[in-house]
């Protein structure tokens, strides 16, 4: 029976509490390229998607390289509008402390480096996987099994942990162990649990606490 060895987790809204950051960071793009800024609820709706993508929905005639750059010098300069939800430091050293690999797979880029570092974070992950590292986004599990082949881990001996519908779907698409969703964060609770994940949980404690019996 297979049994945990990595727990590969979400960021945005699954560890950290960065939509002020992203909404901002948006704005900053409208703002910076003269361009129509996107409502909080229209970003909110697209969270989740890879960002490239969401931009090309946005802005569809636009060079989207250039506002990736731009978005992403936003992001470096403002890590500090972001924020670990409670219990994360705990939860990761406690793993981390048990020989459990842990990996980051984000729709984001590759600043999700910064936000790790801002956040004294970084050193307990032996795998990020951003956009910028796969060809193809989530829901597909091209960047699920990145994340296992860096951790060392078979895939069904993952668990994906996530707060958006395509977290779940990635999840069961590799052939993950189970996946766990997360309310707190970006997806709605009556779409996790559409996606039949195979845990919900409402904050990082209650994430906890599956991880731990699970093991």
């Amino acid at each position: 029976m297979s049994k945990v060895e990595a727990v590969i987790f979400d960021a945005d809204g699954t560890l950290f509490d960065t939509f002020e950051l992203i909404v901002s960071a948006y704005e900053h793009v409208a703002v910076t390229h003269g361009l129509r800024i996107p409502t909080p609820d229209e970003v909110r709706d697209q969270l989740g998607k890879a960002l490239p993508d969401i931009f090309q929905h946005f802005y569809p005639n636009e060079d989207i390289q250039t506002l990736l750059d731009t978005n992403n010098a936003f992001v470096a300069a403002n890590t500090m509008k972001s924020a670990a939800f409670a219990g994360v430091k705990d939860l990761l050293s406690g793993l981390a402390r048990q020989g459990i690999q842990l990996g980051i797979l984000t729709s984001g880029s590759a600043k999700v480096h910064d936000v790790l570092r801002h956040h004294q974070l970084d050193q307990f992950f032996t795998s990020v996987v951003h956009h910028e590292r796969i060809k193809k986004p989530k829901p597909d599990p091209e960047g699920y099994w990145l994340a296992c082949v860096e951790c060392g881990v078979p895939p069904e001996n993952g668990v994906m942990v996530g707060d958006t519908t395509f977290d779940i779907e990635t999840g069961q698409n590799a052939g993950a162990l189970t996946t766990i969703a997360v309310t707190h964060g970006f997806g709605l609770p009556e779409d996790l649990a559409k996606a039949q994940p195979g845990y919900i949980a409402h904050d990082i404690f209650e994430v906890d606490k599956i991880i731990t019996t699970l093991l």
